[in-house]
This record gives C-alpha cells, sequence and structure tokens, in this order.
C-alpha cells in the first residue's frame, strides 16, 4: 500500500501547479507578438490556464475540508437518490464551490500582506482587501470556458455569432491582465484554513479552526512555494 501523503503536501502541489499556471500566461500575454501565431489562440491558451487555476482552487479546498465534504456528499445521496453521493467523481468546479461554501466561512485562500513580528516574537498577517467569494470565481470559470468551446451556429445569424466572437477576442487581453491579477493577488501570499470535523451529523455545523497553512509563492523565476504550517492544539 503506498504511504499517504498528508493534506499540506497534496495542498502545496495544487499551488506549484497553479503558480506556473499563472506565471505562464503572464508570460503569454505580455509578449509583443502572439506567440502563437494567432492571437486568438495565445488567448485561448491563457484562459486555459486560469479556468485550470481555478479547478486547482477548489479540488485545494476540497482537500482542506475533506471529510465534511465527503460527509455532505453522503447526506445528499440519502435525499437524491439519482445523485451518486461521491466525492471522488465531483469534477465540475462550479457545483462543487456551492457545496464547500457551506461547511465553511473560510473554504477560500485568505490573501495576506507581509507577515510583521511582533515583540513577543509571534508573526501578525493582515488581510489583503480583496474580495473574493464562489460567484467570483464560478464566473471566472464560466467566462474562461467561452473561449474554449466552438460556439453552435444554429439558431443565430452566422454573421452576428463571428462579430461577438471577434469583438470577445479583441477585447481579451485587458480581461485577461484584470484575471490574471486578481488571481495573483489570491495566492501570491495566502493562507488556508481548515474547520474540526463537525461534532454532529450535520457537517454544515460551525466549528473551530483545525490548522492553518501559510502560503508563499515567493520569486516568480522560481517554480518553488514556500507553506509553513500551523497546527490547532
Amino acid at each position: 500500500m503506498p504511504p499517504l501523503i498528508p493534506a499540506y503536501e497534496i495542498y502545496r502541489t495544487y499551488m506549484a501547479e497553479a503558480k506556473l499556471r499563472i506565471i505562464s500566461a503572464e508570460k503569454i500575454l505580455a509578449a509583443s507578438t502572439p506567440v502563437s501565431g494567432f492571437l486568438a489562440l495565445d488567448v485561448e491558451f491563457c484562459y486555459l490556464q486560469i479556468r485550470r487555476v481555478v479547478e486547482i482552487i477548489t479540488f485545494g479546498a476540497m482537500v482542506k475540508e475533506e471529510s465534511r465534504y465527503i460527509s455532505l456528499r453522503g447526506i445528499e445521496k440519502s435525499h437524491n437518490s439519482k445523485d451518486h453521493g461521491d466525492a471522488s467523481k465531483d469534477w465540475q468546479a462550479p457545483e462543487i464551490l456551492k457545496k464547500l461554501v457551506s461547511l465553511s466561512p473560510h473554504v477560500f485562500p485568505i490573501p495576506h500582506k507581509p507577515a510583521t513580528k511582533t515583540e513577543s516574537g509571534t508573526y501578525h498577517f493582515d488581510r489583503q482587501k480583496l474580495e473574493v467569494n464562489h460567484s467570483r470565481l464560478i464566473d471566472l470559470y464560466s467566462r474562461s470556458g467561452g473561449f474554449l468551446h466552438a460556439k453552435n451556429p444554429i439558431g443565430q445569424a452566422f454573421q452576428t455569432l463571428v462579430d461577438k466572437q471577434r469583438k470577445d477576442y479583441q477585447n481579451a487581453p485587458t480581461a485577461l491582465k484584470r484575471d490574471l491579477k486578481f488571481l495573483r493577488q489570491l495566492l501570491w501570499q495566502h493562507i488556508a484554513v481548515s474547520l474540526e470535523p463537525a461534532d454532529c451529523e450535520d457537517p454544515r455545523t460551525p466549528g473551530d479552526p483545525k490548522f492553518a497553512w501559510v502560503i508563499d509563492f515567493g520569486q516568480s523565476d522560481s517554480p518553488e512555494i514556500k507553506i509553513t504550517l500551523a497546527e490547532g492544539e
């Protein structure tokens, strides 16, 4: 039987992937000419990275709240015979995010400013003023998907469809800069907090923090990230 990989190591691996995807998209976007030879293809590459980063954030949150999420899926299955109720088979980020927000007020990464050391030797973290919720991540995921699928031309004027797509691609670089800036602010220095397992049968019952992982993506020219563990007593 393979050794059990700690949850924090799984999370660190996911975040290292997110860092590489963000940096890769930023490099493509910063190029003076389309790297692929076509602006549209560069745009699609960047949005693929963004969509994958949203999925990484989603599955990272599942790792933090694994026991609560598995319990919730069991409850949902008992109320709906058509629901497979198997957390390992869930893959649609928007649906998972909607479930996760019912489990913890700390389900998303908490972006923070650089730590300050107090006189007692402890470190203090102030939160960044960045709005993040499941609706914003779902919107980002959905908009990204709009660039990754061919459009069905049936039932609409084809020229109108072409004109809309052309406009979307022309406006995409500005939107991409904004979206990548948001993801960088959200993830580059953040704290991941997990709650204690629920004491009752309802995993949506509030609980005390179990641990916090302090994540630092560090320099953009390095694939490494740092993770500091703060476990509850």
